[in-house]
């Protein structure tokens, strides 16, 4: 178990640090980071601070699935979380039924073919690793 753990940190840590470098850096093409509506007009345009706050977040993760690897404390409140942590990225998986998830129905947008490609699928790759490390007796 310490292993997959060690692979949610390293995935949590990839991720949190794309959203840093986005923050100081910008984002390329946002299309295909935000969900937009079919007139190319996005949903919603996070400013730096929601970037750094989903970084922290994700850096907030990435430190829960590193403590399960290493042990550094072993309380119940760190199980409750990560189960917590699996249920948002399931319901990231099922999505909003319009513009994200497995059951979107916009699916004409350069983000619903990368949400389709990869974001969905790393969803349910670490529902599924977390749900393994807690619910694998």
């Amino acid at each position: 178990m310490g292993t997959i753990a060690l692979l949610l940190s390293i995935i949590f840590i990839f991720l949190a640090g794309l959203h840093f470098y986005w923050a100081l850096f910008g984002i390329k093409d946002s299309s295909v980071v935000l969900p937009t509506k079919e007139n190319g007009k996005f949903l919603f345009k996070p400013g730096k601070l929601g970037i750094v706050l989903v970084g922290l977040f994700l850096s907030l993760f990435a430190w829960v699935y590193l403590n399960k690897a290493i042990n550094f404390t072993n309380e119940k409140e760190h199980s409750f979380i990560s189960v917590t942590i699996g249920m948002v990225f399931f319901l990231r998986a099922i999505g909003d039924f319009k513009y994200l998830g497995f059951f979107k129905k916009i699916k004409s947008t350069k983000f619903a073919e990368m949400d389709s490609r990869y974001y969905v699928p790393l969803a349910l790759l670490i529902t599924l690793l977390i749900f393994v490390i807690e619910l694998w007796p």
